[in-house]
């Protein structure tokens, strides 16, 4: 075999590994996915490239039409990684440069692969807690709601990342996650603890919310990736309905077991507490995207901005217009953070889309149509599809105005 031949076969190799690894470390819609594949091929001088990428599949095609080769990788959808996300852009961007040849950069997406970012599991627990009483007065819970749900969390986090674990039972995490949840919220509102249980459970379950799946799936439809848009939005609708089918099975226990659940009235916590409970949440998203220690400040302040900017925009321009204002400038500052440090905008707009995924509409609407309030459920359900709209809409505006990178000749 020649020189150039084989320069080219570690190139597409090196293409190849690179694009499993970025469609595994979750976040990227396919209509970003696949220009940062194409990006890497021109690069290294893979020209006659083509993508076509989906949750669990990604085909390539190296080469002129006469002569293609078709490539075939089978992907597993999995949840958001921002340390690998953040690692494989570094990789790409210095290969691009020339500071880092070929082998070395394929011994270092391995090397990602085998020795992910690993969390102890206290700290993967105790973020499940933070986020449960942080979340509780952001949905206009009181301090009894934020306690409740601080511990529900924790002990749906010890159920689910301690005692069940494992790829065979990967499926079961969700619904029983759910259950456990719903189980012990509404037996504290039986015993007396005065608190609001759809808050406390839905705080507590924030983490198992397939928010990232429906945004990006109705991402995916506005742009025209249409078989990619359906598997991302069927999986999250799959792994709504089955939160609520836990969330049903636990109630119905209680109110079997026990008796009829007490309705209580929250008491919600005097404004600018939801704030700091947004610094809160991405502090404990740190942990639960896998971010580097160091990225707290952005996963911070992009909880914040996301919460203070729908405040605002909301008061002064409406529901959904203020949602796509949200959206907008969390994009925008992504990728400025992006154009300036020369890292992935993932870091920042991943925490800030989260604080802003309209998840209490779509666990609503499902809760609703599985109760046979059928007009109740529709109507939620439409609600949440524009909502989910208004965001894609905003961050595809901010790349528009703002792309993540420079155009080439601009560095």
């Amino acid at each position: 075999m020649n020189q150039a031949a084989f320069a080219d076969d570690q190139a597409v190799e090196l293409l190849l590994h690179f694009a499993r690894s970025t469609s595994e470390a979750g976040g990227y819609p396919s209509s970003e996915l696949e220009p940062r594949i194409l990006e890497l091929a021109h690069a290294m001088g893979l020209h006659s490239v083509q993508v076509s990428a989906t949750p669990t599949v990604i085909n390539l095609t190296v080469g002129p039409i006469p002569n293609q080769q078709v490539y075939v990788l089978r992907v597993q959808p999995r949840p958001v990684d921002l340390y690998s996300i953040g690692r494989l852009d570094e990789i790409a961007a210095t290969v691009a440069d020339g500071r880092l040849d070929r082998r070395r950069a394929l011994a270092e997406i391995d090397q990602l692969g085998q020795h992910p970012l690993r969390r102890p599991l206290w700290l993967v627990v105790g973020a499940h807690g933070l986020v449960g009483a942080a979340l509780a007065p952001i949905l206009r819970g009181g301090w009894r709601e934020s306690l409740a749900a601080a511990m529900v969390g924790l002990a749906v986090g010890i159920l689910t990342r301690v005692v069940i674990r494992g790829d065979r039972s990967a499926a079961l995490v969700t619904p029983l996650g759910a259950f456990l949840a719903s189980f012990l919220a509404s037996a504290l509102a039986y015993t007396g603890f005065e608190i609001t249980v759809a808050i406390v459970t839905f705080s507590a379950l924030i983490v198992f919310f397939p928010g990232m799946p429906m945004a990006i799936g109705v991402r995916e439809l506005a742009t025209a990736h249409l078989e990619a848009g359906l598997a991302n939005s069927v999986n999250a609708l799959v792994q709504l309905v089955g939160i609520v089918f836990g969330v049903a099975v636990g109630r119905s226990l209680v109110t079997s077991w026990l008796g009829p659940i007490p309705l209580n009235a929250p008491n919600p916590l005097p404004h600018g507490v939801d704030i700091a409970a947004a610094a809160l949440v991405g502090l404990a998203f740190v942990v639960t995207l896998r971010a580097p220690a160091h990225d707290a400040i952005w996963t911070c302040s992009a909880a914040v901005l996301a919460i203070v900017a729908n405040l605002v925009a909301t008061k002064a321009l409406g529901k959904i217009a203020g949602v796509f204002v949200a959206a907008l400038l969390v994009g925008l500052a992504g990728n400025a953070i992006a154009r300036h440090f020369r890292r992935s905008p993932l870091v920042f707009i991943v925490p800030g889309l989260l604080m802003l995924i309209p998840g209490t509409m779509g666990y609503w609407s499902a809760v609703s149509l599985a109760a046979g309030r059928t007009v109740k459920g529709i109507d939620t359900a439409f609600d949440t599809l524009v909502s989910l709209l208004a965001i894609a809409y905003g961050l595809l505006a901010a790349t528009l105005i703002l792309p993540d990178q420079p155009a080439k000749g601009t560095r």
